[in-house]
Protein backbone atom coordinates (compact mmCIF):
# COMPACT_ATOMS: atom_id res chain seq x y z
CA UNK A 1 0.00 0.00 0.00
CA UNK A 2 0.92 3.91 -0.87
CA UNK A 3 1.73 5.57 2.19
CA UNK A 4 -0.31 8.14 2.88
CA UNK A 5 2.70 11.19 2.80
CA UNK A 6 3.21 10.27 -1.45
CA UNK A 7 -0.65 11.21 -2.22
CA UNK A 8 -0.92 14.85 -2.73
CA UNK A 9 -4.41 14.68 -2.50
CA UNK A 10 -4.29 14.01 1.05
CA UNK A 11 -1.73 16.83 1.12
CA UNK A 12 -4.31 19.55 -0.10
CA UNK A 13 -6.89 17.88 2.05
CA UNK A 14 -4.46 18.62 5.23
CA UNK A 15 -4.24 22.25 3.87
CA UNK A 16 -7.80 22.54 3.98
CA UNK A 17 -7.80 21.60 7.35
CA UNK A 18 -5.28 24.35 8.27
CA UNK A 19 -7.29 27.13 6.15
CA UNK A 20 -10.66 26.51 7.34
CA UNK A 21 -9.38 26.21 11.24
CA UNK A 22 -7.57 29.54 10.11
CA UNK A 23 -4.07 28.60 10.70
CA UNK A 24 -3.08 29.30 7.13
CA UNK A 25 -4.33 32.37 5.29
CA UNK A 26 -3.84 30.54 1.72
CA UNK A 27 -6.89 29.15 0.22
CA UNK A 28 -7.00 25.64 -1.04
CA UNK A 29 -9.34 26.14 -3.34
CA UNK A 30 -7.71 26.44 -6.39
CA UNK A 31 -5.60 23.19 -5.50
CA UNK A 32 -9.03 21.43 -4.39
CA UNK A 33 -10.59 22.28 -8.12
CA UNK A 34 -7.44 21.02 -10.07
CA UNK A 35 -8.13 17.37 -7.95
CA UNK A 36 -11.60 17.75 -8.58
CA UNK A 37 -10.72 17.51 -12.35
CA UNK A 38 -8.19 15.40 -11.87
CA UNK A 39 -10.89 12.66 -9.92
CA UNK A 40 -12.99 13.31 -12.36
CA UNK A 41 -11.06 11.98 -15.32
CA UNK A 42 -9.68 9.02 -13.54
CA UNK A 43 -13.84 7.91 -12.56
CA UNK A 44 -14.30 8.28 -16.43
CA UNK A 45 -11.37 6.12 -17.16
CA UNK A 46 -12.56 3.65 -14.50
CA UNK A 47 -16.42 3.28 -15.89
CA UNK A 48 -14.55 3.03 -19.78
CA UNK A 49 -12.14 0.27 -18.58
CA UNK A 50 -14.67 -1.30 -16.37
CA UNK A 51 -12.90 -1.16 -13.16
CA UNK A 52 -14.36 -3.34 -10.62
CA UNK A 53 -17.76 -1.18 -8.96
CA UNK A 54 -16.46 -1.75 -5.85
CA UNK A 55 -12.94 0.03 -6.25
CA UNK A 56 -15.01 3.30 -8.15
CA UNK A 57 -17.43 3.13 -5.30
CA UNK A 58 -14.49 3.57 -2.87
CA UNK A 59 -13.31 5.76 -5.17
CA UNK A 60 -15.86 7.93 -5.68
CA UNK A 61 -16.55 7.95 -1.31
CA UNK A 62 -12.67 9.05 -0.84
CA UNK A 63 -13.22 11.81 -3.87
CA UNK A 64 -16.14 13.11 -2.12
CA UNK A 65 -14.87 12.89 1.39
CA UNK A 66 -11.29 14.54 0.44
CA UNK A 67 -12.41 16.77 -2.39
CA UNK A 68 -16.21 17.65 -2.89
CA UNK A 69 -17.22 18.20 0.99
CA UNK A 70 -13.96 20.18 1.35
CA UNK A 71 -14.73 22.02 -1.74
CA UNK A 72 -18.36 23.13 -1.16
CA UNK A 73 -17.72 24.65 2.47
CA UNK A 74 -15.07 27.33 0.96
CA UNK A 75 -17.09 27.17 -2.64
CA UNK A 76 -18.05 31.04 -1.63
CA UNK A 77 -14.21 32.19 -0.88
CA UNK A 78 -12.25 34.05 -3.36
CA UNK A 79 -8.81 32.81 -5.01
CA UNK A 80 -6.39 35.25 -5.24
CA UNK A 81 -3.01 34.91 -7.18
CA UNK A 82 -0.77 34.30 -3.91
CA UNK A 83 -3.04 31.01 -3.62
CA UNK A 84 -2.29 29.69 -6.84
CA UNK A 85 1.32 30.34 -6.25
CA UNK A 86 0.53 28.87 -2.96
CA UNK A 87 -0.35 25.54 -4.54
CA UNK A 88 2.10 25.48 -6.81
CA UNK A 89 4.83 25.89 -3.73
CA UNK A 90 3.34 22.81 -2.06
CA UNK A 91 3.40 21.02 -5.39
CA UNK A 92 6.61 21.72 -5.33
CA UNK A 93 8.02 20.76 -2.24
CA UNK A 94 5.59 17.59 -2.35
CA UNK A 95 7.49 16.59 -5.54
CA UNK A 96 11.09 17.08 -3.79
CA UNK A 97 9.78 15.22 -0.59
CA UNK A 98 8.81 12.18 -2.97
CA UNK A 99 11.70 12.23 -5.11
CA UNK A 100 13.85 12.42 -1.41
CA UNK A 101 11.53 9.49 -0.93
CA UNK A 102 13.25 7.21 -4.34
CA UNK A 103 10.15 7.98 -5.21
CA UNK A 104 8.81 8.95 -8.99
CA UNK A 105 5.97 10.68 -11.02
CA UNK A 106 5.72 7.89 -12.84
CA UNK A 107 5.45 5.77 -9.85
CA UNK A 108 2.41 7.52 -9.03
CA UNK A 109 1.14 7.21 -12.91
CA UNK A 110 1.29 3.12 -12.13
CA UNK A 111 -0.65 3.35 -9.32
CA UNK A 112 -3.55 4.99 -10.87
CA UNK A 113 -2.91 2.65 -13.93
CA UNK A 114 -3.03 -0.30 -11.64
CA UNK A 115 -6.34 1.48 -9.35
CA UNK A 116 -8.14 1.24 -13.34
CA UNK A 117 -6.63 -0.95 -15.59
CA UNK A 118 -5.74 -3.72 -12.99
CA UNK A 119 -8.75 -3.43 -10.30
CA UNK A 120 -5.60 -3.00 -7.66
CA UNK A 121 -6.22 -1.10 -4.85
CA UNK A 122 -3.07 0.33 -3.15
CA UNK A 123 -4.74 3.80 -2.28
CA UNK A 124 -4.72 4.43 1.86
CA UNK A 125 -8.05 5.92 2.51
CA UNK A 126 -9.73 3.84 -0.22
CA UNK A 127 -7.98 0.77 2.05
CA UNK A 128 -9.42 1.79 5.49
CA UNK A 129 -12.79 2.48 3.76
CA UNK A 130 -12.61 -1.22 1.92
CA UNK A 131 -11.86 -2.74 5.43
CA UNK A 132 -14.46 -0.81 7.11
CA UNK A 133 -17.42 -1.84 4.74
CA UNK A 134 -15.75 -5.55 4.24
CA UNK A 135 -15.66 -5.16 0.28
Amino acid sequence: MMRIDYIFSYWIFFWYLLYVFGLVKYNPKFAIVCGVVENIIIVVLMFLYNTQKKLVLLFAMMFVLLKVIPLYTIWNTKINNTDIIATFALFSIYLVWTLLNNKTPRDFHKQTQDLIFHNKNTLPGMSVLQKLMNF
